[in-house]
C-alpha cells in the first residue's frame, strides 16, 4: 500500500464490497415480475430502507452511550458479548425486512467501527473473524458443483473468458483516473481481474429471492470461484511478457564521449544523484554511467549528461574519459557489479582513485581489501545524524552531541578496520549470518570499552579542575 498501484487496487477492492450492499438491498425489486409484484417489491425496498435508516440512528443515538456503559464496567467478556448480540440483533432485524443477515452484520460492523471503541472491538473480535472468514469459505467451497464444468465447459468457459475480459477492460479504462502509471495499468487490472467474495454474498441472496432462474446461481458461482483461481496465472502470464520484451529489447549502448570531466560517477541511483547534484552545484563536471535506460531517459530531461552503458567495461570507462579523470565515484547499487568495477578499475587504470559506496559491513571490507581506501557504508552517515538528533532531543546540548557523533564515528571506523584481519580468518570458516552476528558483538564491546575510557577521562579532567580550583581558593 505504500505504491500508488497498492493504494488504487485497496480502493477499488473496498469499493467493491460497499457496491454488494446496494445490490443485495435491490434483489427483492430485481425479483419483481407483474404489476403487482412490482408494486411489493417496491415496498421491500422501503422496508429495507427504513430498516437501514433506524438502524443507523439507534446506532448513532444509542449505541454509543451503551457502549460507554458496558465498558464502565470493566469486564471485557461483557463488552465482547455486548458486541456480539447486537451484530446479531441487526442481522435479525436485516432478515426480518426480507434482507440477508449478511448486509445487516455489515451494518452492525460500520456501526461499531465508527465509535470510540473500535480498536478495543477490533482485538477482541479478531478469533471470532478468522474462524467465521474460514467458514464462509468453507461453505462457499461445498455450495460450488464442479460437475457443471464437466456437463457444460463451453458454456462455463464462455462465461469465465467474458466475465474477465470485460473487468480487465473496465479496470484497464479506471486506471489512469485513479493515478496508476501507464507500465502497471494491466498489472492493476489482472490484479483485479477475479470476481469479489461478496459475489457469493449476491447470488445466494438472489438464489433465495428466485432472481436467477434455473441453475444460473451455481454458474455464477462456479465462474467467480476459477475466476479467483485464474488471477494468479494471469499475473505469471504477465510476468512471462515482461520478460519477453525485456529479453527483446537490444538497445545498443551510448557511444559516450570524453568531455573533460574530472569526474566519472558509476550508478545513478538515489545515492549517486545526491553525490552529482552536489558536483553539479559546486561548478564541477560529471560523467555519468547507468544501466537503466529509463532513469537514463529521466535525467536527460533534466539536463544530466548521463550515459547508458555498462561501466564494469574498460573500452567504456576508456572512451568516457577513466584515462584522464581525477577520480571514479562508484555509486552502483549491486554488489557484485559494484566490486568488479572495482576490479576493472585496479586493473585497466591503476592510477585512478576510487570513492565507492558500501552496502553494508561485508561489502566495506570486500572494497578494503581491493584497495579501496575510504569506503562509505550508505547508510552510517544518515544513522549518525538520527543519533545525534536524538541526543539533542533527550537534553543534550548540540555542540556536544555534534562531539560525541565525531568520537563515536573515529571510534568506529578505528573498530571496523581492526576487524579486517579477523574477518579474514573467519571467512573460510563462518556463514555470513554468523559472521554478521559476531562483527556485531565485536563493534559492541569496542564501543561500551570506548565509552567506559570516554567517561574515565572526563573524570580525570573533572577531578584536575576540582584540584586546581581547590589550590586557587
Amino acid at each position: 500500500t505504500a505504491a500508488p498501484i497498492g493504494r488504487a487496487t485497496f480502493a477499488v477492492l473496498l469499493f467493491q464490497d460497499i457496491a454488494a450492499i446496494p445490490l443485495i438491498a435491490l434483489v427483492p425489486l430485481l425479483s419483481s415480475a407483474t404489476p403487482d409484484k412490482v408494486e411489493s417489491g417496491w415496498v421491500s425496498v422501503g422496508k429495507v430502507l427504513l430498516a437501514i435508516v433506524a438502524v443507523v440512528i439507534t446506532g448513532r443515538y444509542l449505541t454509543r452511550p451503551v457502549l460507554r456503559m458496558v465498558a464502565g464496567a470493566h469486564l471485557r467478556e461483557v463488552f465482547t458479548a455486548f458486541a456480539l448480540v447486537l451484530v446479531l440483533g441487526v442481522a435479525q432485524l436485516m432478515d426480518l425486512v426480507g434482507v440477508s443477515m449478511g448486509l445487516g452484520a455489515f451494518l452492525a460492523g460500520v456501526l461499531l467501527a465508527s465509535s470510540e471503541y473500535r480498536h478495543a472491538l477490533e482485538s477482541d473480535l479478531e478469533p471470532f473473524k478468522g474462524l467465521l472468514m474460514g467458514l464462509f469459505f468453507v461453505a462457499v467451497g461445498m455450495s460450488i458443483d464442479f460437475g457443471l464444468l464437466a456437463r457444460e465447459p463451453l458454456v462455463i468457459a464462455g462465461l469465465l473468458v467474458g466475465f474477465q475480459a470485460v473487468k480487465l477492460a473496465a479496470l484497464r479504462l479506471v486506471a489512469r483516473p485513479l493515478g496508476v502509471g501507464p507500465r502497471e495499468r494491466w498489472l492493476f487490472a489482472g490484479l483485479l481481474s477475479q470476481g469479489g467474495e461478496f459475489a457469493f454474498v449476491v447470488f445466494g441472496v438472489a438464489g433465495q429471492a428466485q432472481v436467477l432462474p434455473g441453475s444460473w446461481g451455481a454458474r455464477l458461482t462456479l465462474v467467480v470461484a476459477l475466476s479467483m483461481a485464474m488471477t494468479p496465472l494471469l499475473l505469471l502470464l504477465r510476468d512471462w511478457l515482461a520478460a519477453r520484451r525485456a529479453a527483446g529489447d537490444t538497445r545498443s549502448y551510448d557511444a559516450v564521449s570524453d568531455d573533460g570531466s574530472d569526474v566519472i560517477v558509476a550508478g545513478f541511483g538515489r545515492y549517486g544523484q545526491v553525490v552529482c547534484r552536489m558536483l553539479l552545484a559546486s561548478g564541477f563536471k560529471a560523467t555519468v554511467i547507468d544501466q537503466d535506460p529509463e532513469q537514463v531517459e529521466t535525467m536527460r530531461r533534466f539536463g544530466f549528461r548521463v550515459f547508458y552503458g555498462d561501466a564494469t567495461r574498460g573500452d567504456f570507462l576508456e572512451a568516457a574519459g577513466a584515462r584522464r579523470a581525477r577520480l571514479m565515484i562508484n555509486a552502483i547499487d549491486d554488489v557484485d557489479a559494484n566490486l568488479r568495477l572495482v576490479d576493472t578499475v585496479r586493473r585497466e587504470f591503476p592510477d585512478l582513485p576510487i570513492l565507492a559506496r558500501a552496502r553494508n559491513l561485508t561489502h566495506w571490507f570486500q572494497l578494503r581489501a581491493r584497495g579501496v581506501a575510504m569506503p562509505e557504508r550508505e547508510t552510517f552517515e544518515g544513522a549518525l545524524v538520527t543519533a545525534r538528533r536524538t541526543l539533542e532531543a533527550l537534553g543534550v546540548a548540540p555542540y556536544e552531541a555534534r562531539e560525541r557523533a565525531d568520537r563515536f564515528r573515529h571510534h568506529n571506523l578505528r573498530s571496523v578496520e581492526g576487524l579486517r584481519t579477523a574477518v579474514r580468518d573467519l571467512e573460510e570458516r563462518a556463514s555470513q549470518a554468523k559472521l554478521a552476528r559476531e562483527e556485531l558483538e565485536h563493534l559492541m564491546e569496542q564501543d561500551r570499552l570506548a565509552l567506559d575510557q570516554d567517561r574515565e577521562q572526563a573524570w580525570s579532567q573533572a577531578s584536575v579542575l576540582a584540584d586546581r580550583e581547590r589550590e586557587t581558593s
